[in-house]
């Protein structure tokens, strides 16, 4: 009985420490209250930056400021291949989602949106056989109508900002009206900065990319460029995992557009409170002098 009983207590001890692993391993961000879920369609704010507060750097992906800001994540599938051949490129067992969480904010003038993915490699180059990660953010210069795949053609473009590891602290700024129209817009006023977190659980290591630019487009003639300044911008998110051999259109996404608030109502009916609580006043002082 005791040697039955000595075998008992080491199996439970066996599967504490299995189900303890197990918790080690899980995503612990998956039961943060604090990160709210954003499905397609769904409407994200953006926070604002007071006046007061800088960066350490204009886009340094870890600054403290991110860790006060709400956190959002959404879930990107495997993109429709858009042509048949695009199918040889896709490994069989990559079917599965990834959870990219993302924030989004302002400045005075400026505006921001910081990503972190897992990927537990941290691929760099593209060779004949191995592939870079990679991430970018889709906004449609119209509305919802654009097709979320790379515009609706040349009257309903999109602009792309795309990061690539192998030029980390570069992002591309790009327009495209259609599949294979992809271009490089001569207005590069786009920046951004990346960080690659390891853990010691290999799974938990983490890419985090800020990108930001000015809030208002310098050249209004650029009509190739997303603008802010208006109450909500269709926004969608691709992440290239390159061991996953991801690369050109074989890549994670988000099926339909996320709407962007950015705040410019709120900006508005500040202002009109203002100019209204101002002329209040001015009335209030001619009542008491006259």
């Amino acid at each position: 009985m005791r040697l039955r009983h000595f075998f008992q207590t080491c199996t439970l001890a066996t599967l504490a420490l299995v189900f303890a692993a197990t918790g080690a391993l899980a995503d612990h961000d998956e039961r943060n209250p604090n990160v709210t879920e954003i499905n397609p369609g769904d409407t994200v704010k953006v926070s604002r930056i007071p006046g007061t507060i800088y960066l350490r750097t204009q886009d340094d992906p870890d600054d403290l400021i991110w860790d006060r800001l709400p956190m959002y994540r959404t879930t990107l599938l495997p993109a429709p291949p858009v042509h048949q051949s695009v199918t040889l490129r896709f490994k069989n067992e990559v079917e599965e989602g990834k959870h990219l969480y993302f924030q989004v904010a302002r400045s005075d003038d400026r505006f921001y949106i910081r990503m972190r993915w897992k990927d537990n490699s941290e691929d760099r180059a593209s060779t004949v056989d191995s592939f870079r990660d990679g991430v970018a953010v889709q906004y449609a210069l119209g509305d919802t109508d654009t097709s979320y795949m790379m515009g609706s053609g040349p009257e309903n473009p999109v602009n792309i900002w795309y990061w690539r590891a192998d030029h980390e602290q570069r992002v591309e700024n790009l327009a495209a009206g259609g599949f294979g129209s992809t271009t490089l817009l001569p207005e590069q006023d786009v920046s951004g900065a990346s960080a690659y977190i390891t853990d010691e659980i290999t799974q938990n290591n983490q890419w985090h990319v800020v990108m930001s630019r000015p809030f208002n487009v310098e050249n209004p003639a650029n009509k190739h460029e997303v603008d802010f300044d208006r109450d909500r911008v269709p926004m969608g998110f691709a992440v290239w995992q390159g061991s996953d051999a991801e690369r050109d259109g074989n890549k994670r996404v988000t099926h339909t557009w996320i709407l962007l608030d950015t705040g410019i109502d709120d900006s508005a009916a500040a202002d009109d409170n203002a100019e209204a609580q101002a002329d209040a006043t001015a009335d209030t002082d001619a009542d008491t002098q006259g």
